[in-house]
């Protein structure tokens, strides 16, 4: 039995059905299950509670062997901080995954993730990845890289904006390095992690093959759509003011002064003990793009 924290997310609904497909029994944690996102899951039982409420963790780790803990966010909003989300949620699912018997354990973190980070995010990442690595169970860390796929936020506001847009923003001079990697390439990860006892404490680092500053990675996108704008330089001195402003105006700014910093930071990774690990080829950004709505 398999409990998924964030299992309608955007890599939980990726991986809630392969596991199926592999003959997993699947069960799923949601704050509210008649209102649940995503795709629908008919056959999967859905656990009422709360990351943030240990005694709900409690009550739904009952009969469960294996956790897969995907719940993060990118965004602070009211009491939804990183550090109460990230390190103290973490916290709640490994004590009662610990109570209740449960031995092995997944987590996504985020590549980049390390002690004293520039960024509150991947700071409150390596908190709860400390507590991850102090716990009794059998854990295994994933650490990707931007993470792209047809239903994701990243690859289509960029598309969006190009419908509307003469022109994109290049974040500094666009030279910062990302190494996109395929949602369903994640979910074999995850998946392949359960069969491999070698994986067992330890972390490994999610990328895909391509390392491509931002500019290519908008360049990659306006080419698969067949659509030629003009990417502006922006200082990020200018995001930064912008950033200020709208974190104090807009109840969800769509730019926050912790991405920028996480933004000035190359974020790419040798996957060889990835692949090699979890016998994933993991597929190239260009072809990827093949699935999105252009």
């Amino acid at each position: 039995m398999i409990l998924i924290t964030g299992c309608t997310g955007f890599v939980g609904s990726t991986l809630v059905p392969m596991l199926k497909a592999k003959g997993h029994i699947v069960t799923g944690l949601v704050r509210t299950p008649n209102k649940r996102r995503g795709k629908p899951y008919p056959d999967i039982p859905m656990m009422s509670g709360s990351i943030m409420d240990p005694t709900s963790l409690e009550r739904t780790m009952k009969g469960v062997d294996t956790v897969i803990h995907l719940v993060g966010i990118l965004l602070e909003e009211g009491t939804q901080s990183f550090e109460a989300v990230h390190h103290q949620g973490t916290r709640n699912v490994l004590e009662a995954a610990e109570k209740a018997g449960v031995k092995r354990y997944l987590h996504m973190s985020s590549l980049g993730t390390r002690e004293h980070a520039a960024s509150q995010y991947h700071q409150s990442k390596w908190d709860a990845e400390c507590a991850v690595r102090d716990s009794k169970l059998d854990w295994t860390i994933l650490r990707p890289s931007v993470i792209f796929g047809r239903h994701d936020n990243f690859v289509n506001q960029f598309i969006n904006m190009a419908k509307f847009s003469p022109a994109l923003p290049l974040l500094g001079d666009g030279s910062t390095q990302m190494q996109p990697i395929w949602v369903e390439d994640v979910a074999r990860c995850f998946i392949a992690a359960l069969d491999k006892p070698e994986s067992v404490g330890k972390v490994y680092e999610l990328g895909g093959p391509d390392r491509l500053t931002f500019k290519e990675i908008l360049q990659t996108i306006l080419q698969a759509s067949g659509k030629r704008r003009l990417l502006i330089p922006t200082p990020f001195t200018v995001l930064e003011a912008e950033a200020w402003v709208m974190e104090r105006v807009l109840p969800t700014p769509p730019l926050t002064q912790d991405q920028l910093i996480m933004a000035q930071e190359d974020n790419i990774c040798d996957i060889q003990e990835m692949c090699e690990t979890f016998e994933v080829a993991p597929r190239t950004f260009r072809d990827g793009l093949n699935d999105y709505n252009m």
